[in-house]
């Protein structure tokens, strides 16, 4: 599984899969994200939306459900990745390595 492949395209930048911080924040934002899947009918068309920069709403659950499954972190935080919309890929990297210029 390739990096690049997962990042945004910001530079070439993506997350340290081995890092413990990035997969902290990574998992909070994809729980945050589970979170908005369960609430009201009007995030479920932020989130996997016509339009939406995020996978559906299945997919998302189904890279958590591999994400918890596997014995790797490393794996875990790129699965998780993979469910995140662009944008919040986008903030999670500019917090770790600014905005790009």
């Amino acid at each position: 599984m390739s990096a690049p492949a997962a990042s945004v395209g910001q530079s070439g930048r993506c997350p340290l899969w081995s890092d413990p911080a990035h997969q902290a924040a990574i998992t909070a934002a994809y729980d945050s994200l589970c979170q908005a899947l369960t609430g009201p009918i009007a995030p479920l068309r932020l989130v996997g939306g016509r339009g939406s920069t995020a996978p559906p709403a299945h997919r998302v659950r189904e890279l958590g459900r591999l994400a918890r499954a596997s014995q790797q972190p490393e794996r875990a935080a790129v699965l998780r990745w993979g469910a995140l919309p662009v944008a919040v890929r986008h903030d999670l990297l500019a917090g770790w390595f600014g905005r790009a210029a």
